[in-house]
């Protein structure tokens, strides 16, 4: 009886001692995200809780079995009976067609093991041939920017360009995104080569000129993705071209021509939207391609956006299948975009003016 009553003081202390210091819990431990697009980032929340009598302290930031995954700690010191979310994301571009087990490390002073390991797996689908990622769009997005007065531009001007005046343009340097391509054209292409040198001074590497500005446009592409005012008799620019400085032939800019239709409610889209983007209801849009400018030899490149994805696609695959074959949605939708990009190249209403 001595015995069996030992046994048991035993089994009671080791318990104690086992829970006593510092104790990590995650919950879960297995996170299965289930099936995604290629493209998409995939955001694992991971609640850590310090289940011990002693502060839990993380030795060092967790490591990752692929440098496609990110997982950092938002701090290194948890009390007894503190949680905190560890956000972990996986980049699933580049693993369509497969399933997926990523795999994120944590080290810490719990005395029961020093590293705990956390794994992330699903399946990652193909894309369809309609579906684009936010890093496609980001790095393939560029400004195309009219540098004439409001009232030559309310006439007539080149699809998805905003205006923005060329007496203006200075207040306008801390506004323009330096990272992305900007394309500027006047009428000749004279004050776009003088703008173009000014921004390039400032750091903006990707900025050109239309050479030859609208003058140089219609002599090479004619009116190709000429937008006119209604009333206005289409009349083609006159005067001298002036071709130099920084400049892109216009037939590069024709070739991949690119505009962002935004499928959601007007009120949505004037909190924030791409810079150019049209603003159209799902159901309008067939009355809305009826209005589109003549594309000449060049290609028009749709992208549909909202903010969760599934409009996007329906959008972008009824205009597939009716003559615009280079349409694609946002996968995702604008949820991704912030996800990975935040506000970035999301205006306000007003601020394209």
């Amino acid at each position: 009886m001595r015995n069996w009553a030992l046994l048991l003081t035993a089994v009671w202390l080791l318990g104690v001692w086992g829970w006593a210091g510092p104790r990590l819990e995650v919950e879960p431990e297995v996170y299965d995200f289930g099936e995604v697009a290629e493209g998409l980032l995939v955001q694992a929340v991971f609640t850590l809780t310090n289940v011990g009598d002693a502060p839990l302290v993380f030795t060092r930031q967790p490591s990752t079995s692929c440098g496609c995954t990110s997982a950092p700690l938002p701090k290194m010191r948890l009390a007894p009976g503190e949680s905190a979310k560890l956000v972990a994301r996986f980049d699933s571009t580049g693993y369509g067609g497969h399933l997926v087990r990523k795999y994120v490390y944590l080290y810490s002073n719990d005395p029961a093991g020093g590293r705990k390991t956390l794994t992330i797996t699903g399946y990652v689908r193909d894309v369809a041939p309609y579906e684009g990622s936010a890093s496609t769009l980001y790095y393939g997005f560029y400004l195309l920017v009219d540098l004439r007065s409001p009232e030559e531009y309310a006439r007539g001007h080149l699809l998805g360009a905003i205006n923005i005046p060329f007496s203006e343009l200075p207040g306008w340097i801390d506004r323009l995104p330096p990272r992305f391509a900007i394309y500027l054209y006047d009428e000749s292409g004279a004050q776009a080569a003088q703008a173009a040198q000014m921004l390039q001074d400032r750091g903006f590497a990707a900025v050109r000129a239309i050479s030859g500005g609208l003058l140089g446009w219609w002599n090479a592409v004619g009116d190709a993705f000429f937008v006119w005012a209604e009333g206005v008799e289409p009349t083609p620019p006159s005067g001298t071209p002036y071709y130099g400085g920084y400049a892109v032939q216009p037939q590069y800019v024709a070739r991949s021509y690119q505009l962002i239709v935004d499928l959601r409610a007007p009120e949505e889209f004037a909190a924030g939207h791409f810079p150019g983007a049209v603003n159209v209801d799902l159901h309008e849009i067939p009355a809305w391609v009826e209005t589109l400018p003549d594309t000449g030899e060049g290609r028009l490149y749709i992208w549909c956006v909202d903010e969760g994805g599934t409009a996007a696609c329906q959008a972008a695959q009824w205009l597939r299948a009716h003559g615009y074959p280079d349409a694609r949605c946002l996968i995702g939708g604008l949820d991704q975009w912030r996800i990975r990009y935040g506000d970035s190249l999301l205006w306000p209403e007003g601020s394209e003016e």
